[in-house]
């Protein structure tokens, strides 16, 4: 038999250029995991998940990755429709509880899949949303950071009451900034009231709470079990804290809009769940039918670029040329929030995948 190759030093030069690109200490802690379809080639953790009691960041050591959590809602809405629950070009007003329609044309249904290509005229209205982000504790330690529109822990509401509220003409928070101007289906606008809208009809039509969905149909056959969408359903000892910048604790919060962005994860469990898209990709996944797959990669524009400059979409997944010093073409998402940054991208070519995951906010960094 040929003897397995030795990357020893390979890896070791890795390690020691990621220690020195960080070694000022300015980001408080990350992993790194490089994978093919079949198994991991390299993972690492540095520096710290709690720097004040100095405990380290490991590979199993958990914290939010932003957007990437986008790509979940994705698998899920073709899960959802090979169950026979609904059909991605179904309008969206079939499902909800609640009618959502652009005042600008009242006449042209938001299907789907215009929230999952994010082109349904959905915009972010950043004074609504921000009101989404509520902290864990109502007393917080001296050390910890809350910003501004934080809200109290007894503000929590459901998923559904917070769409609800700015969706809905009769909601409490209606507005009609929280529509643009375009047509449906006309131009691209990525959306995150979008995408828990989308996480909002799967969670309607399959008569589950969006997050056991994702339990059922993700988290568990993938046995990512360092996963879930709020803090109290995670392990708290190989949790992450949010750092603003080195010294800097944000105190602990989560999101009423969690499906966008929300998911609490480790580099070991992302590499499962990328590597099951990169296997879905080449027609291999697990968790949804070739055919599923393929239209999930399914580029959704004429070209590469879009009218916004952007790399082309599938749903709730992007191709991308142009990011992180890169010129290859790399398909994935990444994603941050208050605290974190995370990138999750794999190369359609060499199939090689890559992840990384950052405990401190990179717009500070």
């Amino acid at each position: 038999p040929v003897p397995a190759k030795d990357f020893s030093i390979v890896k070791d030069s890795l390690t020691t250029a990621l220690q020195n690109a960080n070694k000022n200490g300015e980001l408080v802690g990350f992993s790194v995991a490089i994978i093919d379809p079949d198994r991991v080639l390299y993972t690492k953790g540095f520096g710290h998940a709690d720097s004040k009691n100095k405990k380290a960041y490991q590979t199993n050591t958990i914290q939010n990755i932003g957007s990437i959590s986008k790509t979940l809602i994705g698998v899920s809405l073709f899960k959802a429709q090979e169950l026979g629950k609904l059909n991605i070009d179904d309008p969206i007003n079939k499902y909800l509880p609640f009618e959502v329609t652009n005042p600008n044309h009242p006449d042209t249904p938001i299907t789907i899949r215009q929230l999952a290509t994010h082109t349904s005229s959905i915009h972010d209205y950043t004074k609504n949303y921000l009101k989404g982000y509520i902290l864990e504790k109502e007393i917080l330690d001296d050390d910890e950071e809350p910003f501004t529109h934080f809200q109290k822990p007894d503000k929590r509401i459901s998923l559904l009451d917070f769409l609800e509220a700015s969706f809905s003409t009769q909601g409490t928070c209606y507005t009609t900034e929280m529509i643009s101007d375009n047509k449906p289906g006309s131009t691209f606008d990525y959306s995150n009231f979008g995408a828990d809208l989308c996480a909002l009809v799967i969670q309607q039509a399959t008569g589950m709470l969006y997050k056991d969905f994702t339990q059922k149909y993700i988290l568990d056959p993938l046995q990512m079990e360092n996963s879930g969408w709020a803090i109290k359903d995670i392990d708290e000892s190989k949790r992450s804290k949010f750092y603003l910048f080195k010294g800097q604790k944000i105190a602990d919060y989560t999101c009423i809009t969690y499906p966008d962005g929300g998911l609490f994860t480790s580099s070991e469990d992302l590499s499962k769940f990328l590597s099951e898209l990169m296997n879905g990709y080449q027609g291999n996944g697990t968790l949804l039918t070739p055919e599923s797959y393929k239209a999930f990669f399914k580029k959704h524009f004429d070209s590469d670029i879009n009218e916004s400059g952007r790399i082309n979409v599938g749903t709730f997944v992007e191709y991308n040329n142009n990011f992180i010093n890169t010129t290859h073409l790399l398909i994935g998402h990444n994603g941050s929030d208050l605290g974190s940054f995370a990138t999750m991208y794999f190369n359609p070519e060499t199939n090689i995948g890559k992840i990384l995951l950052i405990n401190t906010d990179t717009v500070s960094y």
